[in-house]
């Protein structure tokens, strides 16, 4: 299964935004119409799920990252155990490392907390509050579109209930326009 270039870009764009759904949807140019929404369902998408998959193999290879380590460092943080961090410096233009430092620091209140939040969304212990916006979103939609479908069905019988008799539909149309350039200047 292929995907389309759209979905390709949202794809891609959500891989390198730091996984903002609704910010990858935008920059793939859907629709900024329930945008949130239709950026969550395209994210649930197995076929999007399966190319960033792949994409993400590489990489979590190279890093050698796994689900067991990252959930291990992320309780470690979580748990306000010591964390040896590695910050690197390099210049691209010149070639070269400007500076290798590696630290270690106990982790702050909020990091331990956004931590410990992060592994109860993952164990799904935790709803996520932009789930609830989500579905709010996706129940607006529907009641949206039943109220145009109703309001389509009201003109039709209208016009049915309008019709002058030669089997066409009698509507009724207004329209004012400025008979001089002065009249049109008066408008704007």
């Amino acid at each position: 299964m292929k995907l389309s270039k759209r979905q390709k870009a949202f794809a891609d764009a959500y891989l390198t935004n730091g996984g903002n759904a609704t910010e990858a949807a935008r920059a793939a140019g859907y629709s900024p119409h329930n945008i949130g929404a239709n950026a969550a369902k395209t994210l649930k998408n197995p076929k999007i799920q399966a190319y960033m998959k792949r994409r993400l193999q590489p990489i979590e290879r190279k890093a050698d990252l796994d689900v067991d380590k990252a959930i291990i460092h992320l309780l470690d943080i979580g748990m306000g155990r010591e964390i040896t961090a590695r910050s690197s410096t390099y210049d691209n233009i010149k070639k070269m490392m400007l500076e290798d430092t590696t630290m270690k620091y106990a982790p702050g209140p909020k990091q331990q907390v956004e931590a410990l939040e992060l592994y109860l969304k993952y164990k799904g212990m935790l709803r996520n509050s932009s789930k609830e916006l989500e579905d709010q979103q996706i129940a607006k939609t529907k009641a949206d579109v039943r109220k145009s479908k109703a309001e389509a069905d009201i003109m039709e019988a209208k016009a049915k209930r309008e019709n002058n008799g030669d089997g066409t539909d009698a509507v009724n149309v207004n329209i004012v326009m400025p008979n001089s350039k002065e009249e049109q200047k008066d408008n704007e």
